[in-house]
């Protein structure tokens, strides 16, 4: 809570409230048809051990990933044809942020840009519409940063967008380590 309650402050307007914590509390509370506060209209939050525990662990109501949620059930015998998607579902979190300018002037170095791990030219594949596209990667995570840290362009690698979803699939893969079984892989087919 005390990093939401940080993160209200930096983004909403002044004057701040003497306690944002608790116009946070009282903003969820009003959205709870639990709670006495309850102002009507959508039932979003609820308390997550009850509203008379007064532990003040709140929840988004619908959360997708219960097993109340149908389509989160899955006991290998229903196959799912159609599922409700599209549902809007208030989340707030932190977001540790990427330096747009940073990756801007990492791919204005890249005259013709290729995957450092596949070889891959989006030119090669789509022509014209490809032509300049590559996704630049953080060798060190931005997720995994405990504060602002500067960030090099030598801390960037040039990747496709399938190498730049296994680089991060399962963990974090070494751009060099992927590159390097994807020769191997190949030099097994031949």
């Amino acid at each position: 809570m005390e990093e939401i309650v940080m993160r209200v402050k930096e983004i909403a307007p002044l004057p701040h409230p003497a306690d944002p914590g608790a116009s946070i509390r009282a903003r969820i509370q009003e959205r709870c048809a639990e709670a006495k506060s309850y102002k009507g209209g959508d039932n979003l939050f609820e308390s997550a051990f009850g509203i008379n525990a007064r532990r003040g662990v709140w929840r988004l109501r619908s959360d997708p990933l219960s097993a109340s949620n149908p389509d989160s059930i899955q006991d290998g015998a229903e196959l799912y044809i159609s599922a409700l998607e599209g549902k809007a579902s208030l989340r707030i979190h932190l977001r540790r942020e990427r330096s747009k300018k940073l990756i801007d002037a990492f791919k204005a170095t890249l005259l013709d840009p290729a995957c450092e791990a596949c070889g891959m030219r989006f030119s090669d594949v789509y022509g014209d519409l490809g032509a300049g596209y590559i996704e630049a990667h953080d060798k060190v995570p931005v997720s995994s940063l405990d504060d602002e840290k500067a960030t090099k362009l030598s801390d960037l690698a040039a990747l496709c967008a399938n190498c730049h979803r296994m680089v991060h699939k399962n963990g974090l893969m070494p751009v060099e380590e992927l590159a390097s079984f994807l020769m191997q892989l190949k030099s097994n087919r031949i």
